[in-house]
């Protein structure tokens, strides 16, 4: 199982639109619609994409073609052999270049990583999306993507946090499905758990903590510190999470995070990670985003391993916040280079792939290609695409109640502030100085505006 898994568990997500090389046939359309700004000259779009083949977009992408036939994009498939690290890493050198040639047009980024890559981007024009339009995509896009009223990037699917299970695991200990209490459901960890004669844990209810085997340790910690009320920032560039006000409540959710984990918890160092665990039958429930759904039932299918996969919404503390749900949002963003010379035709683009039509298309392309599940719309329109679906509703209608009620901060550097939150967790630093740190990731990018 370990082989098998070893292509996903480098990779922290997978997420966004992948496009190929193709040609507008301008014989085929009979009334070609013009570029912004009315030009029918040739242009060419460079997207560099994470994962997504390209079947599943081909619809789209000859759609918009057919509309625009002097406009070619061409698709640059990344990260398919050194994930998304590998891919940041080769962003990263042609965005620093000083070649305009070397940059891709549209480019992908996570939602942790738009503070990092703000300087590179060119804001949408204003009547690209209009206030209306923006107002029809969940709140944590524009939380996200938009600051200063100018919006950097947009999602053509969402993502979240939910918990996947195992429900004859659960139905052997006598419950029906994960608790949406915080309380019950370390209970119900606890209880799911099996141990040797020798103490060691041979079945583990909930995976936790540790960043060796819990591959969404660092979105499960920031979850617990919003669900229990901590500012994280000032909003003005200032790490606030360890101050006086803010660290008694950030420290009573680190304290129950870690609570899973030691001597008396329901998960340790040396599991494999949690997805294997799962996987083969050795983890009861973990915290995880709809992509890595899609790899558990795609092998749960592919090598029979009969596990009646579950989903339920990740749990709350009902006691803080006036019983207010809060959930994390983890998914991809397309952005357009500001060296591009084709911006506005970028934009575009984007903007057509992500109207309900055309996600729709992608939806329905990606099951028919095989993909168990579809995607998460964008769009708050589009929700009873799922809702009133029972099928698709069973296993992603946990993620859509995600993301009505999704909540993130402005993280200055996704990688680099869960690098200092995983000293945190593992007992190395304190909240001071994982505060120290994200404060001094907001500084270089003061200093360069």
């Amino acid at each position: 199982m370990k082989q098998l898994l070893s292509k996903y568990t480098a990779t922290a997500v997978v997420l966004a639109v992948t496009l190929a090389a193709c040609t507008g046939g301008g014989n085929q359309q009979v009334n070609p619609t013009p570029t912004p700004g009315g030009s029918t000259e040739e242009t060419i779009l460079i997207w560099w994409n994470l994962f997504e083949p390209e079947e599943n977009v081909r619809p789209l992408i000859d759609a918009y073609e057919n509309l625009h036939p002097n406009v070619t994009i061409q698709y640059d498939q990344r990260g398919v052999r050194n994930g998304v690290e590998g891919y940041r890493s080769e962003l990263d050198v042609v965005l620093n270049d000083n070649n305009a040639l070397s940059t891709p047009d549209i480019f992908t980024v996570h939602n942790s990583w738009m503070t990092v890559y703000e300087k590179y981007v060119s804001p949408a024009p204003s009547n690209t999306f209009t206030p209306a339009d923006l107002q029809d995509f969940y709140p944590v896009v524009t939380s996200d993507f938009a600051y200063n009223d100018r919006l950097l990037a947009i999602p053509v699917y969402m993502d979240a946090l939910a918990i996947i299970y195992n429900k004859a695991k659960l139905q052997e200990a006598l419950y029906t499905f994960p608790s949406d209490d915080w309380l019950e459901f370390s209970t119900q960890a606890k209880n799911l758990t099996r141990r040797d004669a020798n103490n060691r844990i041979i079945s583990s209810g909930f995976s936790a903590v540790f960043p060796n085997n819990t591959e969404f340790n660092f979105d499960m910690f920031n979850l617990l510190l919003l669900q229990n009320g901590v500012q994280m920032t000032n909003g003005a560039g200032t790490a606030t999470f360890a101050s006086d006000a803010q660290i008694g409540k950030a420290d009573e959710a680190l304290t129950f995070y870690r609570s899973f984990v030691g001597s008396a918890g329901v998960w340790t160092e040396d599991q494999k990670i949690d997805i294997a665990s799962f996987l083969e039958k050795k983890l009861a429930m973990y915290a995880a985003p709809s992509w890595r759904l899609i790899d558990v039932l795609e092998y749960n299918e592919e090598y029979n391993l009969g596990i009646d996969v579950g989903v339920a919404p990740v749990p709350q503390l009902g006691s803080i916040n006036n019983d207010e749900e809060i959930y994390w949002p983890t998914y991809w963003g397309q952005t357009v280079s500001k060296e591009s010379s084709n911006t506005a035709v970028a934009w575009d683009f984007l903007q057509f792939i992500t109207q309900a039509e055309q996600l729709k298309t992608l939806d329905q392309t990606v099951k028919a290609n095989g993909r168990p599940i579809g995607i998460l719309y964008p769009r708050i329109s589009m929700a009873g695409e799922i809702t009133n679906d029972p099928e698709a509703n069973e296993l992603l209608g946990p993620y859509m109640q995600a993301l009505a009620n999704s909540r993130n901060w402005r993280i200055p550097d996704g990688d680099r502030v869960k690098a200092a939150f995983d000293q945190v967790l593992l007992g190395d630093q304190d909240l001071n100085n994982a505060q120290e740190t994200v404060t001094n990731l907001y500084k270089p990018q003061e200093e360069e505006e």
